[in-house]
């Protein structure tokens, strides 16, 4: 009978899943049958993802530690400190932070901003600008350049210490913020170097071939066509360099001595020693010495790791 050809309602099975078709052609009808397996999902954690969950708390545990402890204790008195470290204070004392501000750590901390910030913007810019000469540009000897330039990363800092004093004390400029930024700049374009252009080669050298007929030159193509396309290289880029110069400690130890010019790393120890007794108001320093720099990550992080993992994708 005709009914017989018509389809039957799927099954109700877990394990497969048949549609039936019928198609027409002139007066004859044909049935196609379609089995669809679905694999059941698995629920529940395996051994082997809750290793990973384990390994990522610990170490996320170890990470958080020493920064929950820190702002703490930052909040007791000495006495409290020492009587239970990982008691909750009896008097939130944020008075701590205002004697340790009123105590000079706000010049260090002015200072090392100073300097961080001339020397992240200088060191992005000028490697991003040698990043786009040595993908983009056709010259002779650009790859012995760039050999050159990832020469500085062999080169450890603690090396250049004698030769550096020297010249700085010939120019005239020890003893200033220019003798922490310029050794600082130097020391930090090969790496950036190195990561903006490894991120510049993935963008296509259409774009540069379509400004030239444009009537583009060479600095426009640069400010207006790579440097947006490159942001996400460049904030991480951005990021990297200050959490070094913030917490560079030779260089800031060997150049400066006026108590004006010294950075947070440095500016730490003779706060240390002004504040022997007074442990609460010495990890309230402490403190405020990270939170520039870590709420600088904060804000950052989704652009910082959004550079690195597109470069990686490219």
């Amino acid at each position: 009978m005709w009914w017989a050809m018509l389809p039957r309602s799927p099954p109700s099975s877990s394990s497969s899943l048949f549609r039936w078709a019928m198609c027409n052609s002139g007066c004859s009808g044909t049935i196609e049958m379609t089995a669809v397996v679905l694999t059941p999902r698995r629920t529940g954690l395996t051994p082997s993802y809750a290793i990973f969950l384990i390994l990522f708390w610990l170490l996320a545990g170890a990470s958080v530690y020493p920064l929950f402890w820190l702002f703490l204790n930052s909040l007791k008195s000495s006495a409290e400190m020492f009587g239970g470290a990982w008691a909750l204070p009896e008097e939130w004392r944020w008075s701590n932070y205002t004697a340790a501000w009123d105590a000079g750590i706000s010049q260090y901390l002015v200072s090392s901003i100073i300097v961080t910030v001339a020397s992240t913007i200088l060191v992005v810019f000028l490697s991003s600008a040698a990043a786009f000469a040595l993908v983009v540009l056709k010259f002779r000897g650009k790859m012995l350049i760039y050999a050159a330039i990832l020469g500085g990363l062999i080169l450890p800092p603690e090396v250049s210490l004698f030769p550096l004093f020297k010249t700085l004390n010939t120019l005239g400029i020890y003893n200033t913020y220019f003798a922490l930024i310029i050794p600082y700049v130097a020391f930090g374009i090969p790496f950036t170097t190195f990561l903006i252009r490894s991120y510049m080669v993935t963008i296509p050298h259409e774009l540069n071939e379509a400004s030239i007929m444009d009537g583009a030159g060479p600095v426009w193509t640069f400010l207006h066509v790579y440097l947006p396309l490159c942001r996400p290289i460049l904030a991480s880029a951005a990021l990297i360099e200050a959490m070094r110069v913030w917490n560079e400690f030779i260089f800031a130890l060997t150049f400066v001595e006026s108590e004006s010019v010294k950075t947070i790393t440095i500016g730490m120890m003779s706060f240390a020693n002004a504040l022997r007794r007074d442990w609460a108001v010495l990890m309230a320093g402490l403190a405020i010495s990270i939170i520039p720099i870590l709420a600088t990550f904060l804000v950052m992080q989704r652009q910082f790791i959004g550079g690195l993992t597109q470069g990686a994708i490219k």
